[in-house]
């Protein structure tokens, strides 16, 4: 005889699990930061950050830029539908991100 969880206490769970993951991945507002294309080619976002006054810090996974600048500045150099904007994570972007220049 299996037991099965509740449906209402399976629904909190996946909620609280999808609230976790935006909470980190949400970018901040200055600092180190992941370009993700998704419409324009790397270069271009390139060029968009550097614009921004952001500074170039190396690449991220897959095709994607890590940047260190303002998001408001970079987002407003991007246009919609261009680039995800994400946190830039030590594990995913690499150990050295993490240290302030």
């Amino acid at each position: 005889m299996t037991r099965r969880l509740p449906l209402p206490l399976l629904l909190h769970g996946a909620l609280f699990a999808a609230v976790l993951l935006v909470l980190a991945l949400r970018p901040p507002a200055q600092g180190t930061l992941l370009v993700v294309p998704i419409a324009a080619a790397p270069g271009a976002l390139a060029s968009a950050a550097l614009a921004a006054d952001a500074r170039l810090v190396g690449r991220g996974p897959g095709r994607s830029l890590v940047v260190r600048g303002a998001r408001d500045r970079i987002k407003a150099r991007l246009r919609l539908g261009d680039a995800l904007l994400l946190a830039a994570p030590s594990p995913l972007c690499g150990d050295d991100i993490g240290v302030t220049a």
